[in-house]
């Protein structure tokens, strides 16, 4: 004869062991609030700080207080690749004599993995995972209006266009790369979530975002936005067809950009497209029409830091200290990596950079099961096609190679509404057998 445990007590709307408070739903409304202030980066307080940052702390706080109430088990899904990343900067920092300011980023990293870590405390409740991705795909699409129309009436003050980027948008994040960015994923996240629910209104919202994305003219957003149309279109074919049809999907796809680079691009005389370019609407002037500088730079950047790494002894430079070492090494072009693997590379040494080889084997695994299996009910209500979620994994990736993503606060939201996803579909699996 078998018997089953006690299950802990429950509120009707509440969190599952916090039977002392009716009103148990504070660590989801929270956690959903903070979600909604990501985008509200500027102005920006000190040390970079943002409003969200008040509520990635409050949440932490209360998912502590709730986790020891509840006696939850704690899971930590990144921390073996965070370890190694937080391990190689500080090695770096101790053994290059580096100002006390680097440990400000070591603690960002802590910050972070905490804050995916609570949000990975959605396995225990559907609460969490339901008020992130609602507050997250209605914030992206109201914001998107509002940002769209501003441009659109010339309101500078709110769209962030300045002098500095021409009639490129950063909106309220300082910078348009990173604006393009957090909407390239919210419209994914929207996808995945089928949200906002009227296919309409989920119609009017992909075209809002999409014209938010136009307005910054980041082409590192658009190239992004194409990988992950393409990871999407592949998995999507999977789970309707097959392993044959997605694998078929994604070898076209690689076969079509091989021929496009080798045979196609050759012989284009992208040059002249671009003189056009700098030479038509403004828009298409800032963006495509400074492309060439913006390869040129990045290309410079990489000769400079590779050469920096082998003159080096591998053990890093400290964190945030790739500009600053480049200044006292006279390097012809001094500017930070604008590469996390580079970065990774040069700040953190090869003890940082095997940290992130293990995060990024962690994030590929836990997308993987996304892709393959399938959510218990409740979650699979508010996330219809998780597929889709796990399409930010080569998003990100690819963004990595010319952003530093890895303390972009909706990056380690959505690693934490993944990790609660997949724990889920774990804690599911141990139920049945």
């Amino acid at each position: 004869m078998t018997t089953t445990a006690p299950t802990a007590p429950t509120q009707p709307g509440g969190i599952v062991g916090w039977s002392a408070r009716p009103r148990g739903d504070v660590v989801a409304a929270v956690m959903g609030l903070t979600t909604c202030l990501l985008p509200f980066l500027v102005p920006a307080g000190p040390a970079n700080t943002a409003a969200a940052d008040v509520g990635i702390v409050l949440s932490i706080v209360l998912a502590v207080l709730w986790v020891a109430r509840a006696h939850l088990p704690i899971k930590l899904p990144y921390l073996v690749g965070v370890g190694g990343l937080i391990l190689g900067g500080a090695f770096a920092a101790f053994v290059s004599a580096a100002p006390l300011g680097v440990g400000l980023v070591l603690a960002q990293d802590v910050l972070l993995l905490a804050w995916s870590a609570s949000l990975a405390l959605g396995r225990h409740n559907p609460a969490i995972v339901g008020a992130v991705t609602m507050a997250w795909c209605r914030t992206a699409a109201i914001y998107s209006g509002v940002m769209a129309i501003a441009y659109l009436v010339g309101i500078n003050a709110l769209t962030g266009v300045s002098a500095k980027d021409g009639v490129r948008a950063s909106y309220t994040f300082g910078d348009p790369n990173l604006a393009g960015n957090y909407l390239v994923v919210s419209l994914f996240l929207m996808a995945a979530c089928r949200h906002p629910r009227s296919p309409g209104v989920r119609r009017i919202a992909y075209v809002l975002v999409l014209m938010a994305i136009g307005f910054t003219g980041s082409n590192g957003a658009m190239l992004t936005l194409l990988v992950g149309l393409v990871f999407a279109f592949a998995v999507t074919r999977y789970r309707r067809q097959g392993a044959v049809a997605g694998v078929a999907t994604l070898a076209i796809a690689a076969l079509v950009g091989g021929l496009m680079a080798g045979f196609v691009m050759p012989r284009v005389d992208l040059g002249q497209i671009r003189e056009r370019a700098a030479g038509s609407v403004p828009l298409l002037r800032d963006s495509f029409g400074r492309s060439a500088n913006s390869s040129g730079e990045r290309a410079t950047i990489v000769r400079e830091g590779t050469s920096l790494f082998l003159e080096g002894d591998a053990a890093g430079f400290g964190p945030a200290r790739t500009k600053a070492t480049l200044a006292a090494t006279q390097a012809p072009y001094v500017k930070e990596a604008h590469n996390d693997y580079l970065a990774t590379l040069l700040e953190r040494g090869l003890i940082g950079a095997i940290g992130l080889l293990l995060l990024g084997v962690a994030v590929f695994v836990r997308c993987l099961r996304l892709v393959v299996g399938n959510l218990p009910k409740a979650y699979a209500e508010l996330v219809p096609r998780p597929w889709l979620l796990a399409v930010i994994g080569p998003v990100m990736a690819t963004a990595g190679g010319f952003y530093e993503v890895l303390h972009f606060r909706h990056l380690w939201t959505w690693l934490g509404l993944v990790a609660a996803l997949v724990l889920a579909m774990h804690d599911q699996r141990e139920e049945s057998s």
